[in-house]
């Protein structure tokens, strides 16, 4: 279905029974809403599923000539996701649409009854390091729509953190390059430009004080973020902590080891419904 919001339209699903707890799922970078397909058959048991193409993705795009910042995007996401669902929702975020989820969560804490983060950054610190991000996540869209996505799918594939993904079956491996392929490269490079990781704020201080239930997730081989949900995990103040590495995994733990995942996601969801009880 297609939803507008003051500055988006976007293109957005819903799956499982109306009634049902809702969970919000958000991609990461190059993706879609149609990446966790795999996963529905399970999450969409027990939850109310509500899959987003984030901006410059899929079918989502702005209405008019706009300056995205982190509290308008976060705003127009609330409001497209209470038209799907008026009631506050569990919330898990993949990568890109982990920084996203977590954002968004930090921006209205009252929308979100639960964050789940897999392999999501909490923002750069050191601004010499946020000084190299911010340029190569330039570079990075200036070759995009410069070469295309051709170029682009054969150089994010060759990127050592999805390594681990050569091991996936054929069929899902094609779909991830069916997604990039249908990217449109100014898309990527606006998603660079205005919610990549360069641009957000150092939210360490704010996730380790979120006190409602939280879940941070990471594959194995995903060493640069086991090591962020372990400090994360160690300072954090959640009402209900779940800190799950999954075994032999890389980025994409979700895909990687889908069993294990959804069982983890399942049950950090159904105590975080239960508390509420």
């Amino acid at each position: 279905m297609q939803i507008g919001t003051g500055d988006l339209f976007w293109r957005a699903y819903a799956d499982g029974p109306a009634q049902a707890p809702p969970l919000v799922l958000l991609h990461g970078f190059a993706q879609g809403a149609t990446s966790f397909k795999p996963l529905l058959p399970v999450l969409s048991r027990t939850f109310r599923v509500l899959r987003l193409d984030l901006p410059g993705h899929g079918e989502t795009r702005p209405r008019h000539e706009v300056k995205f910042d982190w509290p308008r995007l976060c705003a127009n996401l609330h409001e497209a996701v209470a038209q799907l669902d008026e009631r506050p929702a569990h919330w898990f975020g993949y990568s890109q649409g982990g920084r996203v989820a977590l954002m968004a969560a930090l921006a209205q804490p009252e929308r979100v009854h639960s964050l789940a983060l897999l392999g999501a950054s909490t923002g750069i610190a050191d601004p010499s390091e946020r000084a190299r991000r911010t340029e190569s996540d330039r570079l990075l869209a200036q070759n995009i729509t410069r070469r295309g996505l051709e170029w682009f799918t054969q150089y994010w594939e060759a990127l050592p953190i999805f390594a681990t993904q050569r091991e996936l079956p054929e069929s899902i491996r094609t779909h991830i390059r069916d997604e990039r392929n249908a990217c449109d490269p100014h898309g990527l490079a606006l998603a660079l430009e205005t919610y990549g990781t360069a641009t957000m704020p150092d939210c360490f201080a704010q996730l380790t004080a979120w006190t409602k239930p939280l879940w941070l997730g990471a594959g194995e081989l995903d060493a640069k973020f086991v090591a962020s949900n372990a400090r994360s995990a160690a300072a954090a103040h959640a009402s209900l902590l779940y800190h799950v590495t999954f075994p032999a995994a890389g980025h994409a733990a979700h895909l990687e080891r889908p069993v294990e995942f959804t069982q983890s996601l399942i049950a950090f969801f159904s105590a975080a419904q239960g508390l509420s009880a």
